[in-house]
């Protein structure tokens, strides 16, 4: 019975390989920094919990939990899941005030703790390697039209990204230069003609591709018409709201989602689930340790030990909160291992799963 099981969910394996895409890793997952006024007390404790907020957001990809009732005690004691804090003075800039500096607080929460928190209430945990996505977006003002890019229309640029930074997601604009003029017009956007626009778009490899209108009427209030695609799904909305950062804080926020109902990995809870990954070209025991950490980095793993060396070839046993074909997706996901043979079942007493990559030595930090 076990080897039925084993060999149905090595064909589910075998049948989802795929290139791999190209991931952007996003460092300040568990870190917040807020501007405030003192060092009492009373204004970091409001602060603490202010920045779990702002941790649980970009960790689960939505606001989903903040809302549930599950998360009323931990918001209230949000300081149990600070590791570390700091205070920074910034010298602000010399054209707003000379020689006068700002006190920001800067919070590091415990990863493991945020982590094991969301997976208790079964949240989703979203890891560090995110797509990225190219939003391509009309911008009309009072039948002003532009094409959103740092040259035209920087102060928007800005606000898509603050708002894009709040929920950890990578945002990418096209520079509308000659090159891309040349392939797509406002019209091609207002009309989403996708074929230009997906022309346009290779030349900048988004994971994801969001395309629309953001319009604004002199008081009529603005509205949002977008349509996000990626992974062979397609995902359309509208939003108004009475001021434009309202439509802009709404289209990251649902972007978001969008994304992390397909990247963020749920805690399915079916048992502990472990395999082998053979990885080949490690040349060395430091090279060993960073892929060892590398792969202990993932959400989907839970430990990971050395099960056999042989040359230049590591042998790791991992266990796993997920899938195996969550694990074989965040890898290809990533820049760091790369798929060099199809998965095999081992041969011995325990039947396992073997996975089979190179080191390519890439993006692995020490």
């Amino acid at each position: 019975m076990k080897s039925h099981k084993l060999l149905a969910l090595l064909s589910v394996l075998l049948g989802s390989l795929s290139l791999p895409a190209d991931a952007v890793t996003v460092d300040d997952l568990f870190t917040v920094e807020l501007p405030v006024a003192d060092q009492t007390t009373s204004l970091r404790l409001d602060s603490f919990s202010q920045a779990f907020r702002q941790v649980i957001v970009k960790v689960s990809g939505s606001d989903d939990a903040l809302r549930s009732p599950a998360f009323e005690r931990p918001i209230e004691s949000s300081a149990r899941y600070v590791k570390q804090f700091r205070y920074i003075n910034r010298s602000l800039p010399e054209d707003e005030e000379p020689d006068v500096g700002r006190l920001y607080l800067s919070i590091d929460f415990d990863q493991q703790l945020i982590e094991s928190l969301l997976r208790e209430h079964n949240f989703p945990v979203w890891g560090r390697e995110r797509p990225s996505s190219l939003l391509v977006i009309s911008y009309d003002v009072n039948e002003n039209i532009k094409l959103v890019s740092q040259d035209a229309t920087p102060g928007l640029v800005e606000a898509l990204d603050e708002a894009a930074s709040t929920h950890a997601v990578p945002v990418l604009f096209p520079l509308m230069d000659l090159e891309d003029i040349g392939l797509v017009s406002i019209s091609d956007v207002a009309s989403r003609e996708f074929g230009k626009i997906q022309t346009m778009a290779l030349r900048y490899a988004p994971d994801a591709l969001l395309v629309g209108q953001l319009l604004g009427r002199s008081g009529q209030g603005w509205r949002g018409d977008w349509e996000v695609r990626f992974a062979d799904q397609i995902f359309k909305w509208k939003f108004e709201a009475p001021s434009k950062q309202q439509v802009i804080d709404q289209v990251i926020r649902h972007l978001a989602k969008i994304l992390a109902l397909e990247y963020a990995l749920e805690d399915h809870r079916r048992g502990e689930q472990s395999l082998l990954l053979s990885v080949s070209a490690l040349d060395g025991i430091d090279n060993l340790i960073k892929v060892q950490k590398y792969l202990k980095s993932l959400n989907v793993v839970d430990s990971v030990h050395v099960a056999m060396i042989n040359g230049d070839v590591i042998t790791y046993r991992l266990r796993l909160r997920n899938d195996p074909e969550d694990l074989q997706r965040l890898i290809d996901f990533g820049d760091v291992l790369e798929q060099e043979d199809f998965p095999q079942l081992s041969t011995g007493d325990e039947e396992q799963i073997i996975l089979n990559y190179s080191y390519i030595n890439r993006g692995v930090a020490n």
